[in-house]
């Protein structure tokens, strides 16, 4: 579903278990999360935030055949613990560096910011008494034009990866796991994927699981990759052979129900006539019209260059130990490197508009609807 009110996509999820969840959770999740991604990703104002993967990305091929880790993990294929308790622990503090702490008095809290040292990714872990487990991957993702394809790359991650090589693995954990919430969400300048259990161990499998995902995709597969494209985001069809060719897919089709909500016409229309000139003009949920625009070399471009850890941006929060927060993560960053010159992904400031501006945006209406005085 796409909310226009928060400029979010969310993969679709059972109401249910978004309001089952805790009431701490609730506010983790929604209020906490998506303030501390927001501060997470502008703390560095001008400094470079994206960085080119191509020098330090393994190909998905060498990846899945086994190739030599960065760091001594073995072989990147290589089993992997199947539980906190079965972490080695010892040494992963050196491989963090401690950036600072905050106590946060009035929710029994204590904050801190670590840098991963080899990739330079930014982890924020806190450590709070809940047994309600949160984590989420974060990556800045901005988006060049209208083919949607932060939205199309936020689905096709859940398509399988490296490790689980399903074809969606989202699915799975909404049939199989305990989660107090599981999801993914596009934002116009952010992409996050959230989870959370208080069951220990389903909250290892389910962190495991999705840097599996953002990290080491099918999608990155040459084989793979444009099949998981044509399924979410945009394909030919065909009812019978003497009909018409026919646009389908999963996000094309989805997008094609928001742009038919006045409400959400609305939305995209006051972003884009108050930020003209940056990413915010763009849709990162992709307009229907422009998604058929989408090649798979875009597509595993835009993955290459922002869902790099030097691009992310790292969450844990709840009761669950720090050291084994950091060395399961410390696992899914080995293969990478901080590259040696980062590009920049700065967001320019919105200048101000010398004079009034009117903007008019039509949406669809009924014979009825568009009568005078209806």
């Amino acid at each position: 579903a796409v909310s226009a009110a928060a400029g979010v996509c969310c993969r679709c999820l059972s109401t249910s278990s978004l309001y089952k969840r805790p009431p701490m959770l609730r506010g983790v999740t929604f209020a906490m999360l998506r303030s501390v991604s927001a501060a997470m990703l502008s703390a560095r104002g001008s400094a470079p935030l994206l960085a080119p993967m191509h020098s330090a990305r393994r190909s998905w091929a060498q990846l899945s055949a086994g190739a030599p880790a960065a760091r001594s993990l073995g072989t990147v294929g290589a089993p992997q613990p199947a539980s906190f308790e079965a972490l080695d622990i010892s040494g992963v503090l050196d491989r963090f560096e401690l950036v600072r702490t905050e106590r946060v008095p009035e929710r029994g809290l204590t904050a801190t910011l670590y840098r991963h040292k080899a990739t330079s990714a930014e982890v924020l872990s806190i450590d709070a008494p809940d047994e309600n487990k949160v984590f989420s991957c974060n990556f800045r993702t901005l988006p060049k034009d209208d083919t949607g394809v932060p939205h199309i790359l936020e689905h096709s991650v859940l398509c399988g990866s490296r490790r689980y090589p399903l074809k969606e693995p989202f699915v799975e954990l909404l049939k199989g796991s305990l989660k107090t919430f599981l999801n993914a969400m596009t934002g116009p300048d952010r992409t996050m994927y959230p989870v959370a259990s208080q069951n220990k161990q389903d909250f290892f499998n389910l962190v495991s699981v999705y840097l599996d995902a953002c990290l080491f995709p099918r999608v990155l597969d040459p084989v793979e990759g444009p099949r998981i494209l044509k399924q979410e985001g945009w394909h030919y069809d065909v009812d019978d052979a003497e009909g018409p060719l026919k646009y389908k897919g999963v996000v094309f089709n989805e997008m094609k129900g928001v742009y038919s909500s006045p409400d959400s016409l609305l939305y995209r229309a006051a972003q884009q006539a108050t930020f003209p000139d940056n990413t915010y003009a763009k849709d990162s949920g992709g307009d229907p019209d422009a998604i058929v625009e989408l090649t798979f070399d875009q597509f595993k471009r835009f993955h290459d260059a922002y869902y790099h850890p030097s691009n992310s941006r790292i969450f844990f929060y709840g009761d669950d130990p720090l050291e084994a927060r950091l060395d399961l993560l410390d696992s899914y960053l080995a293969p990478f490197t901080a590259p040696a010159t980062p590009a920049a992904s700065r967001i320019e400031t919105q200048a101000k508009f010398a004079t009034p501006r009117r903007v008019v945006e039509r949406f669809p209406a009924s014979a009825d609807e568009a009568a005078p005085g209806a």
